[in-house]
């Protein structure tokens, strides 16, 4: 009985790695500005998509040097 359940948990985990994996690699990036308020932490972490976060902390990171 109980590796059934461990199965049922281990095919729901896997399908929604593969429902949140195809919506990332589906969509593109907005492009957001490069300027002293959208470089502020707070704009920052306001960016709901992980991979636009890391693009715009690169640019300011970049813009900074």
């Amino acid at each position: 009985m109980q590796t059934k359940v461990n199965w049922v948990l281990m095919v729901c985990a896997g399908a929604a790695l593969v429902f949140t994996g195809y919506k990332e690699f589906s969509r593109k990036p907005e492009l957001h500005a490069v300027n002293e308020a959208a470089c502020t932490p707070q704009a920052i972490k306001s960016i709901d998509n992980i991979t636009e976060r890391a693009i715009q902390s690169s640019k300011c990171a970049q813009r900074d040097k």
